[in-house]
């Protein structure tokens, strides 16, 4: 069973690392490179993104030592290392990875990656966090778009194992195997896709189901109470330990996915025809019932329920390890 790992220190066998934009996902992704023992350099031209990120990368970096995830050494080295600049090339001189993160903004990614590509060492990788625009549209505008690849977090990317690498159609075959490595030594699970494809794997998976959600309550069948509870009772559970391939194959028995066919196809199929097809978002989805504060929500922070997300997701990372 994959997992994430405790990381270990690192600092003096890599290069340095950029990450490039200090929003949420850039301070997670720094303290998860600097949780691995890691050089790292935080890039933003706001300064006050840039102080909230290099405290975020910090809080996130703790949170895995203090929960068994990182060695506390390696965190510790990796926060006296850590950094931030308002200047793109300092950032990125004498990098062996850059991390892309500014906002979902096409013209501003391919900026940043035109002036990383052009700083950065000629080996460096340069990823995109990006979980929408294409890694083909932005590749094009970087001297070396042959080390440049798509490399999707799950968040928050310090906690979630999860990253997803996408080439574009100038991306190196080496520069894919590369980023999988350096992804899994920081304690990450890559999955690597053929090719460029709207929303990866697990943003399609979720939007199919997020749709089905919806569709649900606007139909009448169940409350946003009972559709959460529904998902994160049952199926949710099963796919925190195990993938929709091997669950259904489990659930044929000793015939495997054969037999779970064979046996559920007619009521699998008369499922299939019922569900959700519509391909824009119903205005009601941001009314009430959806925007409404349920009892469990209204009751906490915002703060506090992110928390609990984290604290719940360290047990379920605990429970897997070998």
């Amino acid at each position: 069973m994959e997992t994430m790992g405790t990381r270990s220190a690192r600092g003096a066998e890599e290069g340095p690392v950029a990450v490039i934009g200090a929003g949420l996902t850039g301070g997670s992704w720094a303290g998860l490179f600097a949780a691995a023992g890691l050089t790292v350099r935080i890039h933003d031209v706001d300064e006050g993104r840039l102080a909230g990120a290099l405290e975020r990368a910090a809080e996130a970096a703790r949170f895995l030592a203090g929960h068994g995830l990182a060695e506390p050494e390696a965190v510790e080295l990796g926060l006296s290392r850590l950094t931030g600049t308002a200047d793109l090339a300092e950032a990125v001189d004498g990098v062996t990875h850059v991390q892309e993160c500014v906002r979902e903004d096409l013209a501003l990614k391919r900026e940043v990656f035109a002036t990383a590509g052009a700083a950065a060492p000629a080996g460096a990788l340069i990823c995109t966090s990006s979980s929408g625009l294409s890694i083909g549209d932005i590749q094009t505008a970087a001297a070396h778009p042959e080390r440049c690849l798509a490399a999707h977090p799950y968040n928050p990317p310090h906690l979630v194992p999860l990253v997803e690498l996408a080439p574009g159609a100038l991306t190196s075959p080496e520069a894919t195997e590369r980023a999988s490595a350096f992804y899994s030594s920081v304690g990450k699970v890559p999955v690597t896709l053929t090719r460029d494809l709207p929303g990866y794997i697990a943003n399609r998976l979720s939007a199919a189901l997020w749709r089905e959600a919806v569709d649900l309550v606007l139909r009448g069948v169940a409350t946003v109470e009972d559709v959460d509870r529904a998902v994160s009772n049952g199926p949710g559970l099963r796919w925190a330990a195990m993938g929709p391939h091997l669950l259904y194959d489990l659930g044929g028995g000793e015939e495997g996915i054969r037999g779970h066919i064979e046996h559920l196809a007619g009521v699998k199929q008369g499922m299939l025809r019922d569900l959700a097809t519509w391909t824009t978002f119903p205005p009601e989805t941001a009314d009430a019932p959806f925007s409404a504060a349920r009892p469990a929500k209204s009751a906490r922070t915002y703060d506090e329920l992110v928390a609990e997300r984290d604290d719940l997701l360290v047990e379920y990372l605990r429970a897997r390890r070998p």
